[in-house]
């Protein structure tokens, strides 16, 4: 059984990686905020902006996932500094800890802000494509901290010889209660959440922008089983896209929100198209199906019908 080292784990991402991992491979798991635990999971604390706490873990890994990062999502306030410290400066040492525990692989998760020059223009974004970063918002540091990381992770692949596989993601849909995150520094309700409560509370919902913008929406368990195929994969190297393929629009969203949530009784859409649209993009995945044979298992409406199922529809109801 591999032993795989999950960097960042405690938050939604980490948390269904390992959930889905652990059965498969020895897992220890690190966090560096609040303390968690999981079942047959070695949890460590672990801030990778200090090395001495990474080499506080030994080196007996065959894999490292590396989810650890600061990122806009989970910032209150606006700190960019701590994007240079965290994404550049704690990728540097992991890299280093790699290189001096002899660990041999790396599963990096990548924003898909590098590519946000190709939202909107209806063509696949393919795994390779060009960058091409937004340079304002609240992302913009964010994003070219997190394009530095690519290039370090690059450069120990080419000069140590380090197997690095890239991930870029959307937004990866996960069936739990972590309802908020914040928008230019302030704590708000998930969008989709806030849809769902909408729906199951007041059966009506507000439908805001372009219908038609439709948007790839990867669930967790269709992720973490791509994460597997890369830890498994001895050859794969470089940048890949993991999303789905297959966009889904907002009206379609809705409708089956509605159909998922609230099967049996009328629920208003009501249309708001001065305000701000979703973005719409896809991403071209031939290159994670013809690398890793992946193909996604989970549609909008079994994804829907997971999250119900999991956290029932009285965690909607507030």
């Amino acid at each position: 059984m591999k032993s795989v080292l999950v960097l960042g784990a405690s938050g939604s991402l980490g948390r269904g990686i390992i959930g889905s991992l652990k059965d498969r491979y020895r897992v220890t798991a690190t966090y560096s905020g609040n303390k968690f635990e999981e079942e047959g999971v070695d949890v460590q604390r672990v801030d990778i902006t200090d090395p001495s706490s990474l080499e506080a873990l030994g080196g007996e890994y065959e894999a490292v996932i590396f989810i650890a990062g600061a990122m806009p999502a989970t910032m209150a306030g606006y700190h960019p500094q701590r994007y240079i410290d965290t994404n550049i400066s704690g990728t540097l040492n992991v890299l280093e800890y790699c290189r001096v525990s002899g660990i041999k692989k790396v599963v990096y998760v990548m924003t898909f802000s590098d590519v946000s020059h190709k939202f909107y223009n209806g063509v696949p974004i393919k795994s390779d494509e060009e960058r091409g970063l937004t340079y304002t918002g609240d992302h913009a540091v964010y994003a070219i901290t997190k394009v530095a990381a690519c290039d370090l992770i690059e450069h120990y692949h080419q000069e140590w010889g380090l197997q690095t596989i890239i991930l870029r993601i959307p937004t990866v849909y996960c069936a739990d209660e972590n309802f908020n995150y914040f928008v230019d520094g302030k704590e708000k309700v998930k969008a989709y959440v806030q849809m769902i409560k909408s729906i199951v509370a007041n059966k009506s919902v507000e439908v805001w922008g372009n219908p038609g913008n439709a948007k790839d929406m990867p669930y967790i368990k269709d992720f973490s089983r791509l994460v597997g195929l890369a830890v498994d994969n001895e050859t794969a190297q470089g940048t890949f896209n993991a999303g789905t393929g297959a966009p889904v629009s907002l009206d379609e969203l809705v409708d089956t929100m509605i159909e998922v949530f609230s099967p049996n009784e009328a629920v208003e859409k009501i249309y708001k198209p001065e305000n701000a649209s979703q973005p719409n993009f896809t991403f071209d995945m031939s290159k994670t199906n013809e690398v890793f044979g992946f193909e996604p298992e989970w549609d909008l409406k079994s994804m829907l019908e997971d999250i119900r199922d999991v956290l029932g529809i009285k965690a909607f109801r507030s």
